[in-house]
């Protein structure tokens, strides 16, 4: 063990000691560990892929550290919402059979099936932590804040890379990333980060939530987070994955889509700054951009409108079926589709799995009947998001940054929806997703306009008030009603 290595790990133990004590700053912490060991990992010689492991310690530690400290909140968020709580228990219901199974057919199936169970524990703890972490606003406006600085100094290494900058820690980890296409190579590039995906990923939530700081500020700085989008957006460009351009395009039809519905009065402004945000980078490609040499990048990107549908169906719907005829009802279970089995199974050991979307995954290691418990788990969390949107105060700014980060999650569950790995093979993916969940739902009880509302089941009539009341369409209803009796 080198220096580097004794002194990442100091940073790792650090980091659990400060997260115990406070984890509200651990989240942030958190963070910054999750970009940096990446870098780390490719200093190193052998370049462990425990350094990429010990950033999922950080994250249980904060994690189990908020739901251990702040059980008031635990049981103020199960008495809102009480059906989460059926969620969760659905969610171990399917877990514990697939595990049992993968124990019992593989060698070192346990340890298979915990690394698979990490994967999902670990996103349904953050949806507590992030109920609990919110305490305001300006909390969430200072997370993004720091999210978008911490990447966009990583991001810095991305036009490096694509420049061919000898600089240590650039691209790949073991090998060069290339897609093949017909008539033309695409280089996917990474950067300081370990995949194009994970910095695909990380440049598609910098350009989602800097939108959302620009649209929340009321002052002249506002233009200043277009710049994280543009620069984000080149980068989720050279990154060749398709799957990650569409992050942020699910995310606007979202945010409109929910928006409209919610007749928010605001979306014009979101719609100027997508505008001027395209048009702003239109005019540097025209200026800059060398289509001799970078041609390939813009051709692959504009197949996502050309084939995106057909590939979709083909990886959703075709991987669906075919794992279900090769795996049977029951899969092969927990963990047998996760990305880290690679590092406790032999080659040709254990089952043959090649599954590339979500929902496939799911399927492979749970099976029929727990698909069907998360299906109905996935509708009882939808429910009580649905439920927190419209406890808030119409127009409020408050709701306006809750149909914001509902639309992040969106995004991110489609993008899950078509490939799984930068999800399950990092459960700090899946954790800042569930994170943002959480304060979705902590969002109602910081709405002044509901507090003193009391908190009932959904199937209660007065347990929160109709849309179309809370939209003043109550009245356009009832003259339809009577138009149409």
């Amino acid at each position: 063990m080198n220096g580097l290595e004794v002194a990442w790990y100091s940073m790792v133990a650090l980091a659990c000691l400060m997260s115990v004590a406070d984890w509200r700053k651990g989240i942030y912490v958190g963070i910054l560990i999750d970009v940096l060991r990446d870098p780390v990992r490719k200093l190193l010689p052998e370049q462990p892929v425990l350094i990429t492991l010990s950033g999922a310690i950080v994250w249980g530690v904060i994690v189990f550290a908020a739901v251990s400290s702040q059980q008031g909140s635990l049981r103020e968020l199960y008495r809102q919402y009480p059906r989460l709580k059926q969620a969760m228990l659905l969610l171990a219901l399917a877990i514990i059979p697939a595990a049992g199974l993968t124990t019992i057919s593989y060698s070192r199936g346990w340890l298979v099936a915990l690394i698979g169970a990490s994967s999902y524990v670990l996103p349904a703890i953050g949806v507590l932590a992030g109920y609990a972490f919110l305490r305001g606003e300006a909390q969430v406006k200072r997370l993004l804040r720091w999210y978008i600085i911490v990447n966009m100094i990583m991001l810095v290494s991305v036009p490096m890379e694509y420049l061919e900058w000898n600089i240590p820690a650039l691209g790949g980890i073991e090998y060069d990333w290339i897609r093949y296409r017909t008539g033309y190579i695409v280089d996917l590039m990474c950067g300081w980060y370990r995949s194009p995906d994970i910095m695909g990923l990380h440049a598609a939530h910098v350009i989602m939530f800097s939108l959302l700081l620009a649209i929340r500020s009321r002052t002249e700085s506002q233009l200043l987070w277009l710049g994280p989008v543009l620069f984000a957006g080149f980068c989720v460009l050279v990154s060749g994955r398709r799957k990650m351009i569409g992050v942020p395009l699910v995310f606007l039809t979202a945010y409109v889509g929910i928006g409209m519905f919610l007749g928010m009065r605001r979306l014009n402004r979101l719609a100027g700054y997508s505008l001027m945000t395209a048009l702003t980078g239109a005019a540097i490609a025209v200026i800059f951009w060398d289509p001799s040499q970078s041609s390939e990048y813009t051709d692959f990107a504009s197949s996502l409108f050309t084939e995106g549908a057909s590939r979709s169906n083909e990886v959703i719907v075709g991987s669906t079926i075919g794992t279900l005829q090769q795996l049977g009802i029951l899969g092969a279970g927990l963990g047998t589709a996760t990305q880290g089995r690679y590092y406790v199974w032999k080659p040709r050991e254990g089952p043959r799995t090649w599954q590339e979307d979500g929902v496939s995954r799911l399927f492979v290691e749970f099976g029929v009947p727990g698909v069907l418990l998360l299906c109905i788990a996935f509708v009882l969390v939808l429910t009580a998001m649905l439920r927190a949107l419209r406890s808030c105060r119409p127009q409020s700014n408050e709701q306006l940054l809750q149909v914001g980060l509902i639309s992040v999650v969106i995004g991110d569950a489609a993008s899950f929806a078509i490939s799984h790995q930068q999800f399950s093979g990092d459960p700090v993916s899946g954790l800042l997703v569930t994170l943002l969940v959480g304060m979705v739902l902590r969002f109602s009880r910081l709405a002044p306009a509901f507090h003193l509302m009391p908190v009932r089941s959904l199937n209660s009539e007065s347990a929160a008030p109709k849309l179309t009341d809370v939209l003043g369409l109550q009245e356009l209803q009832d003259s339809v009603t009577k138009r149409s009796g």
